[in-house]
Order: C-alpha cells, then sequence, then structure tokens
C-alpha cells in the first residue's frame, strides 16, 4: 500500500537516474589473424575465440559455429582437452557411463572428466544434449579447481528471479560466476541458469572465467556494479523494490569481485562502499513503503555514512558519492515530515 511518504519518492529517485562512473583503466584488447571464417574480427566473441584456440582449448577448423548448441560430449573435450595429455586420453578404452559407445570420439574425454570428478558418475551421460549455462559452468569451475561453493558463501542473498533460492543447487555456481564477471543478468533480468548455451556462450564465459584468473576483469566488474546501481534506481523509480533488492545485491557481490583480485586498491574498496550504500538505499524505500519511517532514518543515515566512507577511501567516486548522500538526505527529510505531520 503506497503512503503520502513513498509517493513522493518516485520523483526524488527520478532525478537521481544518471550516470554515477566509476573510473578504472580500460583493458584493451588486441586483433589476431582470423582463425574461424565464421568469428570475423568485429564479432563479439572474437577475441574470446582466438584466445581459446591458442590456448588449445578449441581444435583448429575453417568454422566455429557459434550459433550451434553446445553439446554435453562436447563441453567435455572443451574442457578435457587442455587438461590431459594425448597419450593419456589413449590409454582410456571404456566408460561407466551406458550411454557411451566405446568407439565414439568423445569417450575418451567424458570418461577423463568422470575420474577427474568434473562431472557425476551417474549411469547415463546424455552426451547429445545441449548442456546448460549452469552445468557449463560448474564443470568449468571444478576443471579450474575453483571452490564455487566456499567462495562468497557468506552471500546468500536473492540475485535474480531465477537465481533466488540459496538452496539451489546452481545458486553458487551463478553467484561465482557474477562474481566472476563470467555473466550478467540479461534484459529480461535473469540469470538462466538453465538456458542451454551456444558455442559462442561457452567461449565468452571460459574467456571470461580466464581472464579473471589472470587478474584482467576488474573493470568489468566494477562497469557491472555501476549498471546494477542504475538498475536499483530505475526499479525503485518503477516501484519494483523485489527487482531494486536483486540489483543491489547483484552490485554489492560484483564490486566484492573485484575486490578479492584487487583487495589493496583503494578505488575498489570504495565501490564496495557504494554499493553497500545503495543496499542501504533500497532498504530505506523499503521502509517507507511500509510506513516505518525509523527505518527509513536509520537505513538513510547509514548510506550517508557509507559514501562518505568511499570518498575518503576514492576521492574519485565524488560524483556518485554526493548523489547517494543527494538521495539518502532526501530520503531522511521526507521521513522527518512525514513523521511531523503525523497525528500526535
Amino acid at each position: 500500500m503506497q503512503t503520502p511518504f513513498s509517493s513522493r519518492l518516485s520523483s526524488l529517485l527520478a532525478a537521481a537516474l544518471v550516470a554515477c562512473a566509476v573510473p578504472v583503466a580500460a583493458f584493451a584488447q588486441t586483433a589476431g589473424m582470423v582463425s574461424y571464417t565464421d568469428v570475423p574480427e568485429t564479432s563479439p566473441v572474437f577475441p574470446a575465440v582466438e584466445y581459446l584456440k591458442a590456448k588449445g582449448v578449441l581444435t583448429p577448423a575453417a568454422a566455429f559455429h557459434p550459433s550451434d548448441k553446445l553439446t554435453r560430449a562436447q563441453a567435455a573435450k572443451i574442457i578435457i582437452a587442455p587438461l590431459v595429455r594425448p597419450e593419456e586420453l589413449a590409454k582410456v578404452t571404456a566408460t561407466t557411463f551406458t550411454d557411451v559407445a566405446p568407439t565414439a570420439w568423445y569417450m575418451p574425454y567424458v570418461e577423463a572428466a568422470r575420474q577427474l570428478k568434473i562431472i557425476d558418475s551417474v549411469p547415463t551421460f546424455n552426451p547429445d544434449k545441449p548442456v546448460t549455462k549452469a552445468g557449463f559452468m560448474k564443470m568449468l569451475l571444478t576443471a579450474k579447481k575453483l571452490d564455487y561453493n566456499g567462495a562468497f558463501s557468506d552471500f546468500t542473498a536473492p540475485l535474480a528471479t531465477d537465481t533466488a533460492n540459496k538452496s539451489d543447487w546452481f545458486y553458487p555456481v551463478m553467484r561465482y560466476g557474477l562474481a566472476a564477471s563470467m555473466t550478467a543478468v540479461g534484459q529480461d533480468g535473469n540469470l538462466s541458469p538453465s538456458r542451454e548455451i551456444t558455442r559462442a556462450d561457452m567461449a565468452l564465459l571460459y574467456y571470461r572465467l580466464e581472464m579473471y584468473m589472470a587478474d584482467r576483469r576488474t573493470q568489468a566488474l566494477l562497469s557491472q556494479a555501476e549498471t546494477d546501481i542504475g538498475n536499483v534506481l530505475q526499479m525503485l523509480d518503477a516501484k519494483n523494490i523485489q527487482q531494486a533488492e536483486y540489483a543491489s545485491n547483484r552490485s554489492i557481490l560484483t564490486a566484492r569481485g573485484a575486490l578479492t583480485s584487487r583487495p589493496n586498491e583503494a578505488l575498489v574498496q570504495g565501490a564496495v562502499k557504494v554499493a553497500k550504500g545503495f543496499q542501504f538505499l533500497v532498504l530505506a524505500y523499503k521502509a517507507g513503503v511500509s510506513g516505518d519511517l525509523d527505518g527509513v532514518l536509520k537505513n538513510a543515515k547509514d548510506a550517508y555514512a557509507s559514501a562518505d566512507k568511499a570518498k575518503s577511501l576514492s576521492p574519485g567516486l565524488s560524483v556518485v558519492t554526493t548523489q547517494m548522500q543527494t538521495i539518502a538526505k532526501n530520503m531522511a527529510d521526507e521521513a522527518r515530515k512525514a513523521q511531523a505531520a503525523a497525528p500526535k
């Protein structure tokens, strides 16, 4: 139910829908020789495909077929090929999977993945079935020996409509994927863990993880945090508190992902405080809608303090921190007016 306080927030938030730039050094991609006829230099997946080919993840061929669905068998080969030498694969002559023939080209890769516990030892593998986004990410993270269950395990907040339950098997996978800048929400606001991915999708997921592991995704993470802060304001302006909460949670997680790579960088430390501050603004808005004016004042105060901390860590964040404090002050002022006008 809308209160007099919440009805005045729309105009405050509409004025706040401005770009809050986070200055970071650009990471320049270098162009290389075109290896596949259907992945030109103008393709958004060109850097990823060329990198993976150079690393031996992809094999030479005339075409890459970026729009084709990636099968589970293909996923196994892509993940195992850089890990197991050909002579070792040649020794694999049988598998426990009942639907993987001993003569199948992918059998050694699938069995190696099973033995390395990259895939589960269940009776069937479904080699021709397209792999899902979360399924491929789980296989890749496991192969890289990355503890996606333990990393950011204190963070259990909902991230999107389809990634809201921390008990879902794919939640920690998507959480790590966000923190590592492997993935982001789509235009529909979802992370789509069950979507069947294409070969182009695979290349981007793999490449982004490699870049994150090489400490070359800080810019991308801060940019994504900035995008979700913009989403927070848009969702609040549209009175969609749930989506605003999801966006604020994602902004905190991606900022923390950058902090994992650059723990001593003041800009990154400040970005975490900025993200936290916008979470307080969401909580203040939520309190105002429910008529909890004391909650508005408390969370607005916390948001203002987070902005101060961010500014002290990195003065370059003054544009966004000033914006935060303006919103927080306006919210607090409106709450005090509402308190003063309330019947005694």
